[in-house]
């Protein structure tokens, strides 16, 4: 059997359904939670729910007539059943981003004005002492996976959002592991929908409340804004929301739009379709879902000069803009040529063919 370990995310659903279609009966799919009704995904036959606890869980009963371990975003509880897996399992660890950027040693992932608020908050500082290295141990049972390179041989295959993300993720974690290649289905059955689509006049700034969306930067440069700007902090960190929050309604008064609540995906793409321009002002690679919905509906795409993902969809031939040199173009739509060029690149490298090919990709690995 082919075990998957999960968050309480969206991604589940469309997961199990392309691993079904490839390989039924032969998966399990667990998800981590400590809630007894998951948020997110509906497929719950098809689910078992285990504790987030790793004082709670019953490791001989994820690795029984397992043959290979798919880690969905390695978590510290997952990378505590990594650390003790038997020693022939296979593992594949799907790199979503911010399971492996926040234990990069050195890698700048924030704009100045982010990074001046950063060194005065307590948490960031806490996170670089010994005690949060106690912490972490005690309450994940491991300590985080920069603390313990010695046993990421453990892993034996890498997939990466971007393929140019492999050989940086590989170095700083010393893995031995090889590349697969693999996408979800971020678009969640949009692929199958070819009409087009009516965009509105609003701006939308970023994916979640996470600090490495920059939006303190993105905000210094947005001056005499006259559209709405709608930003997603419906996830990530409750101390970073507040803060958007205040200087959002401070800078742009009734034109700041903050979505603070989980929303159903139709839902959230009504919103998405409302707007013409989206920035993603990231340097890591982040919030690549909203913006292959984005590239695929015609909204222009702002993206950091900086990041991979830019540099990576520039290559490839996407139709990207640069908030820095193009910030004049933002709230003006795309040519309808334009549009229509990363709507086909969209289908080329993230359609369904490339999601079933991935997903064969990985099924492969347990025969």
């Amino acid at each position: 059997m082919i075990v998957h370990l999960f968050e309480d995310e969206k991604f589940v659903d469309t997961t199990i359904e392309k691993f079904e279609a490839i390989s039924e009966g032969r998966n399990r799919y667990i998800v981590f939670s400590n809630k007894k009704q998951l948020m997110h995904p509906k497929k719950i036959n098809k689910i078992e729910i285990y504790p987030n606890s790793w004082r709670k869980l019953n490791l001989y009963s994820i690795f029984n007539n397992c043959s290979l371990l798919v880690v969905h975003y390695l978590s510290p509880i997952k990378w505590y059943i990594v650390k003790n897996k038997p020693e022939q399992l296979k593992v594949v660890w799907m790199v979503w981003g911010k399971d492996a950027y926040d234990y990069f040693e050195s890698y700048e992932q924030f704009e100045p004005v982010t990074k001046t608020y950063l060194k005065t908050n307590w948490r960031t500082k806490f996170k670089n002492t010994i005690f949060y290295d106690i912490y972490h141990k005690f309450i994940y049972g491991v300590y985080s996976i920069n603390k313990e390179k010695d046993i990421s041989h453990k892993i034996n295959y890498l997939t990466t959002v971007l393929p140019t993300e492999f050989e940086l993720i590989k170095s700083e974690f010393n893995l031995k592991a090889d590349f697969i290649p693999y996408n979800y289905d971020s678009l969640n059955h949009l692929l199958s929908n070819d009409k087009n689509h009516q965009l509105g006049g609003n701006i939308l700034i970023g994916n979640s409340a996470t600090p490495s969306n920059n939006h303190l930067d993105v905000f210094d440069k947005l001056k005499n804004i006259e559209h709405k700007i709608i930003v997603p902090l419906n996830y990530g960190e409750k101390y970073y929301k507040r803060l958007i929050i205040q200087k959002g309604h401070e800078k742009f008064g009734p034109k700041f739009q903050p979505l603070t609540t989980f929303i159903p995906f139709d839902e959230y793409q009504k919103i998405v379709f409302s707007c013409n321009s989206m920035v993603m002002h990231h340097i890591r690679q982040q919030g690549l879902g909203n913006i292959l919905l984005a590239l695929y509906v015609g909204i222009r795409v702002f993206l950091n000069n900086k990041s991979s993902t830019y540099n990576y969809f520039k290559h490839i031939g996407f139709k990207i803009n640069d908030i820095e040199q193009d910030i004049d173009l933002l709230g003006v739509e795309l040519k309808q040529e334009e549009k229509l060029l990363n709507k086909t690149m969209v289908k080329k490298y993230y359609g369904l063919e490339k999601i079933y090919e991935g997903t064969s990709n990985v099924v492969n690995l347990a025969n």
